[in-house]
Order: structure tokens, then sequence, then C-alpha cells
């Protein structure tokens, strides 16, 4: 499993696209800033060594000429000549700045470096001026890293945005491709938390990996790299105890973290037994056993104190076990690095205060990128499960999809048939089996049943929402699985009761953005519909914006709007799903009188929520078991059908106060 969240991960943000866009640009910047590091780094050895050595140098009459040579850029003869007494007496030298750390490191190889930033910037060889500059450096390039940084942090943000945009475009699409084959919305619910809750995981993973790995990986490398510029070999010796300590304290956290979970587990249970006591006080009291359930209460809570007491020994050894191993590292270092310090002065080993200080630094630098870049897989788990639900659904088949050679749907005219259909959910609920129906074209049909799905399964084939599992769905003696998507769609139309509107004018939801409607057809179909009433009292009628910041409509009124949109079409047949939700005495009126003028001219299914829809009907097709127990107007059903009025009783009784 966790080899397939990886390969998810993976494929969202794969490896190699760090070097590729936005993504090579953090790389680039972090180089930056792993120079500017390096710098402050320096500078700030520089600046320590100055204030160590206060610019004072020793020097035998011997080394005099080679001090020159190093540190200014006249000749021997010429200094020689220019100042006799300062050859003499040159036995001890102050405010020499930045010229006293040449000389203490003139065997070194950077040496050479600083000893031209000597000859070429005069004010580096007085103590005063020398402290200035390189305060001054060290501000500069301080803001300058701070800058990087925030350009890395803001590059990486741009990074993660990029991919999250790139996800979001894919499951839009392919929730479009797969269609609403949902009968219980419930996956409707998976792909908002997909589009919102999974995102911000992958958001966050990518900004990790590409700012960690871009920064860290690069300032790791820069501090070890300090550490072998200063003295190789010591570094090697030094870095082995330092990583093998480290990877130790690591394992010990797990193992310590492990431990402490299931110490609070175990106690947990135990404050479970503790807390029983407190909810059976009426059979303690009632059968006297107050002694029994004192003495029981009294061994659980000696119990939960002792593993409490364990779990908080373990964590202390635990503790105490890192630090042990922090100490003997530390000693080992120390006395590396102490013994390259105690050495003569002129021994090619020896080590100066300021290298073997600015090695400790590096050292300590070694722990952030270690401890970011250790835990990066960890952190990264959440965004692995996110990653691995979102590929999930990007991979997933749509159920239904256009034959090649389909043919153009002629309109409804003569029957509509259902042959031998049978179809099962997803989780395996068998909606419907075998089921036979043949409704003629024209009047209004009403369809029920005891499981509302089975219906709803039944509303769904005819748009092809949904593909029969077996038999065949046919309009006019052609099966509708042999039709394209586009004249199918175009001529049979579904209505939800609770269809949300989107985000947009009045105009634009009912027309859906067609162009091929105009403000007449719109009204036309509003007024049919009864919605134009009240379109006319919003703020500005058919202009006005609806949504999360416009208006917002009832439910009556979203799903007259929803009529509308769909009558405009003119579709030979339609579907409608009423509203589950109690509407008040207007609405329903309005709805009585516009489902007369929808139904004029095309065949009109039903799936009622509301008595007098069900009256209305001239045939209602009762569902049970997946196929049809009863077919006939509502009065026939009553008498005859047990199984609808246990119906009728379950939804119009009068508890419910409907009509």
């Amino acid at each position: 499993m966790a080899k397939s969240h990886s390969s998810s991960f993976d494929r969202v943000f794969p490896l190699k696209e760090l070097f590729r866009g936005t993504a090579l640009r953090v790389l680039l910047w972090a180089v930056v800033g792993a120079a500017l590091l390096g710098l402050l780094v320096l500078d700030g050895f520089l600046t320590g060594d100055l204030l160590f050595r206060r610019g004072e140098i020793s020097l035998d009459i011997n080394q005099f000429h080679e001090y020159e040579n190093l540190t200014t850029r006249r000749s021997n003869q010429s200094e020689s000549n220019a100042d006799p007494i300062f050859a003499t007496s040159a036995l001890n030298r102050v405010d020499q700045g930045l010229r006293a750390t040449v000389w203490s490191m003139r065997d070194r190889p950077c040496a050479r470096i600083l000893a031209a930033l000597c000859r070429a910037a005069p004010s580096l060889r007085y103590n005063s001026s020398t402290l200035a500059v390189l305060l001054l450096t060290l501000m500069a390039c301080g803001l300058a890293y701070s800058l990087i940084l925030s350009r890395i942090r803001t590059l990486s943000v741009r990074t993660a945005l990029a991919v999250v945009t790139r996800l979001r475009q894919s499951i839009h699409r392919q929730t479009l491709r797969l269609g609403p084959s949902d009968l219980e919305d419930i996956q409707n619910q998976q792909v908002l938390s997909l589009f919102t809750n999974e995102m911000e995981h992958v958001r966050d993973g990518v900004y990790r990996r590409v700012s960690r790995i871009a920064r860290h990986s690069l300032n790791l490398t820069l501090f070890i790299a300090v550490a072998i510029f200063i003295n190789s070999y010591l570094a090697v010796q030094c870095l082995i105890p330092l990583f093998a300590t480290w990877y130790l304290i690591q394992r010990e956290r797990q193992r310590s973290n492990s431990t402490l979970r299931l110490a609070a587990d175990r106690a947990n249970s135990e404050l479970k037994l503790l807390s029983e006591g407190l909810q059976t006080t009426r059979l303690v009291r009632g059968y006297g056993m107050e002694a029994f359930e004192q003495d029981q209460f009294q061994r659980r809570l000696e119990r939960f104190r002792d593993k409490i007491y364990t779990a908080k020994r373990g964590e202390r050894l635990s503790r105490w076990t890192i630090r042990l191993f922090v100490v003997i590292c530390l000693t080992v270092i120390m006395f590396l690095v102490g013994t390259r310090c105690l050495l003569e002065a002129d021994n090619v080993n020896h080590l100066e205060f300021s290298e073997a200080l600015l090695l400790l630094i590096s050292f300590c630098g070694l722990y952030r990128p270690l401890d970011q870049l250790w835990q990066l897989r960890p952190d990264e788990e959440p965004v692995r499960i996110a990653a691995d639900r979102i590929v999930r659904y990007l991979n997933q088949i749509p159920e239904v999809g256009q034959a090649v050679g389909a043919k153009f749907l002629s309109p409804l005219s003569k029957s509509l048939h259902f042959d031998s259909v049978s179809y099962s959910t997803k989780s395996k609920q068998k909606l419907l089996d075998k089921f036979d129906l043949k409704i003629p074209a024209g009047g209004v049909t009403a369809i029920v049943s005891l499981d509302q799905l089975e219906a709803r399964a039944v509303a769904y084939l005819l748009p092809r929402f949904i593909e029969p599992q077996l038999g065949r769905v046919l309009i006019d003696g052609e099966d509708i699985a042999w039709m394209t998507l586009e004249s199918l769609r175009a001529e049979t139309l579904y209505v939800g009761g609770n269809d949300p509107f989107f985000t947009g004018t009045v105009f634009e939801n009912i027309s859906c953005g067609n162009p091929e409607y105009s403000l007449q057809d719109i009204t036309e179909a509003a007024k049919e519909s009864h919605a134009h009433n009240f379109i006319q009292k919003l703020t500005q009628g058919y202009e006005t914006v609806l949504g999360e910041h416009g208006e917002q409509l009832e439910a009556g009124q979203a799903f007259r709007l929803g009529l509308a949109r769909a009558t405009v079409r003119k579709p030979a047949l339609l579907v409608v799903e009423e509203p589950t939700r109690v509407l008040d005495e207007d609405t329903k009126t309005l709805l009585d009188d516009a489902y007369n003028r929808i139904a004029r001219g095309r065949t009109v299914i039903f799936l009622p929520s509301r008595l007098s829809t069900v009256r209305r009907a001239e045939r209602i097709v009762l569902i049970h078991g997946g196929r049809v127990e009863a077919m006939s107007t509502h009065a026939n059903l009553v008498k005859t059908s047990h199984l609808y009025r246990h119906w009728e009783y379950l939804r119009f009784n009068e508890f419910r106060h409907e009509e």
C-alpha cells in the first residue's frame, strides 16, 4: 500500500519536475542562497578571528619579507628601502586588520584569496576599517539571503499552485467525462473533498518537496564542504560519529514515539474501565455492591496509574538515552578537534581556534538540513494518501460512452420501452432486475417505489446518465445505446428537485451559455414555468447574478428556474424529480399550473413527492424489487394494491401536512 501511495505522489509530482519550469528556478535560487550562506559563514569566521586576534602579528626578521609579499603590492626591496625602521622592528605588529588572519592561515588554500583582497582593498589592512567592512558585508549578505529565502518560498508556492491547478483541471474534466452516474450523490461529496481538502494536502506536499530538497540539500552540502575545506581528514573523523549519533537519535525517537502511543492506548483502555463505575451507580446501590465496586475501582485505578508511570519512565529513559548519545558524540568531536588545537603552531596538522570554532559551527549547521530532509517522507504520508485518492479517481473509466458509428435520435413519438433491464450500483445493490415497462408517447406518467433509488435508476437510464448492465432502453424501437449522446440529451431532459443554480446571471442559468436562445425565448420559458414573476422582482431582473456572491433563491424558486432551463429547449421527453423539501402553498399552486403547461405536446415522467402530482398522472408505475409491481391510475391502485397503499401512507399521511 505504501508503495502505491508513493507511486501516486510521484505521478502527481515526480522528482524530475524539480529540474523543470518554476521548480528549476527554485533550485537555481537555492544555489545562489547556498553561496550567500557560505559568504555569511566566511564573513562570520573572519569577524570572529579579527576580534580574537585583534590584528596582532608576531614575526621574526626572516618572516618579514614573506609577510610583505603576501599582504602588500610593494616589492621586497622597495618596502625595505622605504621603511628601514619597520624592517628592524618588525617582531611585533598591531592593528593589522585582515592581514593577521591571512598570515596565520598562510598555509591554507584560502590564504591566497584573502591576501589578494588585502592587497586590493587598503581598508582591510587595519582593525577598525576591517571590522566595519566585515559587518557591512555581513548585513548585506544577511539581507540578500533573507530576500532569496523569500523568493524560494514564493516560487515553491507557485510551483505547488501550478501542480494543484493542473490536477483540478484534470478532476473537472474527469467529472464531466464520468457524467452524473451517482444515484445517491455520494460521489459528488467525494469529488468535492478531492477538489478542496485533498488538494490542500497535495499543495503542502509539493511545497515541502520543492523547498526542502532544493534548499536543505544544498545547505547540507555547503556545511559538509566547509568542514572538509577546513581540514578534510579531521572533518571525516568527526562526521562519522556525528552522522552515526544523529541516526541513532532518530531511531530512538521513533521507538519512543511508538512506545508512547502504545502506552497511551493501554492507559485509555484502563480509563474506560474506570469510567464504567460512573455509569452503573443504580446497579451498585440497588444490589448492595458498594464494597465490590470500590475494590474493583481501586485495582483499576492502580493499574491505570502504573501504566501512566511506565509511559513516563519510558519517556524519561528515552530522553536520557538521547542525551547520552549527544554527550558521547560531543566528547568525541571535542577531543578530536581539541587535540588539533593543542598541537604546535608550526605543525602542519595544527588547528587555529577560529578554525576549530568554524568547524563546530559547520557541524551544528548540519542539524536542520538533516532533520528537514529526514522528516520529508513521514511529512508526505498524508500527501501520498491524498494523491492516491486523486489518481484512483482520475483512472476511473466512464460508465457511459458513445458508441462508434452512433446515429442521430429522432424525438420520441411512439413509445418508450424498457426491455429486461437490470442495474446494480457499485456497492452491488440491485435496483432493477429484468425490468420491463412500455409507456406510450405523450401524457404524464409517475414512477414510484418504496426505495426511491429504484425509481431514480429508471429516470437516469433515459438520458443515459447510467447504463443498463443487461437489457435495453428503446425509444420508438431504437436502442438509445446506439444513439449520439448529444441528440439523446437534446430530446431527453432531466430536472432534479434539488438541482442547484450555478454562479452567473439568471439569463445564463436558463440559457446555460448557449447563444441560440434569445431573451424572448428565455422569458417565455420562465413564464411557462412561473419563474418570470419572481425573476422580475430581483434587483436586476434576468441580469441578476445568482450564486455565492449574488442573490440566493428559495427551494421552490430554484426548482421553477430548473423547469425553465429545461422547457426553453423544448424536449420531447421531460423527466421531473420533484423537490423533497416542503414548499409553501403559493409555490404548490404555481407548480400545478406550470405542470399543465409543460405537459402539452410532450411526454412527461414524474418522480413525485407531492400527492397532487401523483393524482395528476395518467398512469402510475409502482416498482418493487426491481420490477413493475403494478401500473394504473391513482384511484385504481388505492383500491387494488396493498403495496401502493402502504407507499401512499408512508409519504402522504396526515402528519406530513402534504397535499
